[in-house]
């Protein structure tokens, strides 16, 4: 599902191709970041508002089919476009877009390997002109099971054919912090972090192990290669008959595990949270404290009906 920056250069000018800016920042200023500079013919979206479904009580919850299709529509990415995904600092938004695409029925969202970074330092050209794209028709349809619930994430404790994997950063594995976003949130001696949402427990699934989704990567920022990868995984006990579960909090970096091929996976949202965006608290434990854990292809686990917080890694 990667792409180089070679690949993507040689093809700028097929329209059958769309190109898709998804670089995030705490303060709001991607947008402003497209405008000063961006892959030729990008459009940009925002994982945080343009994929998710507003008017659910959690949020960052996955948006459903048909507004997922009109955000597309929208961008000019149709049934049969070809799409390239590209953001920066590691930003985990490429892979929500291809989870949900994936989930919706279509197999065409590919990632920019390496970033935005590596297509500037290759001395490759960025534009300030808006895409000229027009409409386009999305279809939603049935597509990979790709997302596992609640039920599943507490079922696999038991089970040494599953494992649970968070993606999240170690501090926030830990139970030290929460992801806020506007930056990361401290928890205080209760194990609650107070956010403008409301409290949202700290911790982890406990029988999970962390591989943070930065780990995925080399230090230029590229993909690690399917042997690295096994490698990675294979030191918290996943092979390719595990099951994989991965989770971080809103189901942004637990994609990076899945669409990187982790053994068997599948992605959960299977973080704390408290009521409505952010106030009750999440029916499974969490927990302090360390844990090793394995995959055979990774679900994207968004844990459908468990409220959870915008606590995780991107």
């Amino acid at each position: 599902m990667l792409v180089t920056t070679a690949w993507l250069a040689a093809r700028l000018d097929d329209p059958g191709i769309a190109v898709v800016d998804m670089r995030w920042r705490e303060d709001g200023s991607g947008p402003d970041l497209h405008e000063r500079g961006h892959v030729p013919g990008s459009v940009f979206l925002d994982w945080s508002t343009d994929l998710v479904d507003a008017d659910h009580p959690i949020a960052f919850t996955l948006a459903p089919a048909g507004r997922f299709a009109s955000v597309m529509a929208r961008c000019g990415i149709g049934d049969d476009t070809v799409v390239v995904a590209y953001a920066d600092q590691l930003g985990s938004g490429p892979f929500r877009l291809w989870l949900a695409a994936s989930l919706y029925g279509h197999a065409n969202v590919h990632v920019l390997d390496g970033g935005l970074e590596r297509w500037v330092a290759e001395g490759r050209p960025l534009a300030t002109e808006a895409s000229s794209r027009g409409p386009a028709t999305w279809t939603p349809r049935p597509g990979a099971p790709l997302l596992a619930g609640a039920d599943e994430v507490a079922a696999a404790a038991d089970d040494p054919n599953v494992a649970v994997l968070d993606s999240r950063p170690v501090e926030q594995f830990l139970g030290h912090s929460v992801w806020y976003e506007t930056g990361p949130i401290p928890a205080g001696p209760d194990g609650i972090a107070r956010t403008p949402r409301g409290e949202l427990r700290a911790g982890r699934v406990p029988w999970a192990a962390n591989v943070p989704v930065t780990r995925l990567y080399r230090p230029d920022g590229s993909m690690k290669s399917p042997d690295e990868l096994r490698a990675l995984f294979a030191e918290v006990g996943v092979d390719r008959r595990t099951r994989v579960i991965t989770y971080c909090g809103v189901a942004i970096s637990a994609s990076g595990p899945s669409a990187s091929g982790s053994p068997g996976s599948r992605t959960s949202r299977c973080t704390r949270r408290r009521g409505r965006n952010g106030a009750g608290t999440r029916r499974g434990p969490s927990h302090g404290g360390s844990a090793a854990i394995p995959t055979r292809r990774a679900r994207a686990v968004a844990c459908r009906g468990d409220p959870v917080p915008r606590s995780a890694g991107r």
